[in-house]
């Protein structure tokens, strides 16, 4: 009997491999790009509405001062700060996109991918090799399952799959094992996760 192919393993050890960490020049150029346009979106986002909700939702939970809001003199948790980041980079949807998903890979992988580096102290090329492989984790998952299997059903097409990104690029920068990175990306395929895509409006997605 054949064996089974276990495909949450499979992602699991290349998040953890040095292939993951094998950038050609051109690609980890333009991840940079793909960086600063982002933090140029949560600028742009902190001083519109949705940014300042964010922010100022973040300012009241008090806890550790581990992680930077960006465009602000606001320091809260790496959960809290991603948020606000995550918020204040779609706020006005000119973040960076994948158009064969219609997904936004920059508001969703680098708030998560900044928290993380900067509370484990990591160097900028770890935190561009995790960036470019949770963009990569996130656009072939997504592209996978299908964007027409997904809006056929009424979701948004990075509604199930684009935490997987999130947890590629947190698990590198956290040096998880592949036994860490496993429940992770377990966790990932919650379908839980979809309800807060089915609001009305798109800036309730981060």
């Amino acid at each position: 009997m054949a064996e089974k192919f276990d495909l949450t393993n499979s992602l699991s050890r290349y998040i953890v491999s040095d292939q993951a960490a094998r950038l050609p020049q051109p690609v980890a150029e333009r991840a940079k790009i793909h960086i600063l346009d982002t933090i140029g979106a949560m600028i742009s986002g902190s001083t519109l509405r949705p940014g300042k909700v964010a922010i100022d939702f973040v300012r009241g939970q008090g806890g550790p001062l581990d992680a930077t809001v960006v465009a602000t003199d606001l320091r809260s948790s790496p959960i809290f700060a991603a948020l606000a980041n995550a918020m204040t980079a779609h706020a006005d949807e000119t973040d960076d996109a994948h158009f064969p998903t219609v997904t936004h890979p920059g508001s969703v992988i680098l708030p998560v991918a900044l928290a993380v580096a900067e509370t484990r102290h990591r160097s900028g090329r770890d935190l561009i090799i995790a960036v470019v492989l949770g963009y990569d984790v996130m656009c072939r998952i997504n592209k996978a399952v299908g964007r027409a299997w997904m809006g056929n059903r009424g979701l948004h097409a990075g509604s199930l799959r684009s935490v997987f990104g999130a947890a590629a690029a947190a698990s590198r920068l956290l040096a998880a094992s592949t036994q860490q990175v496993s429940p992770r990306v377990g966790a990932s395929r919650n379908p839980g996760m979809r309800d807060q895509y089915l609001a009305p409006r798109s800036r309730t997605h981060r």
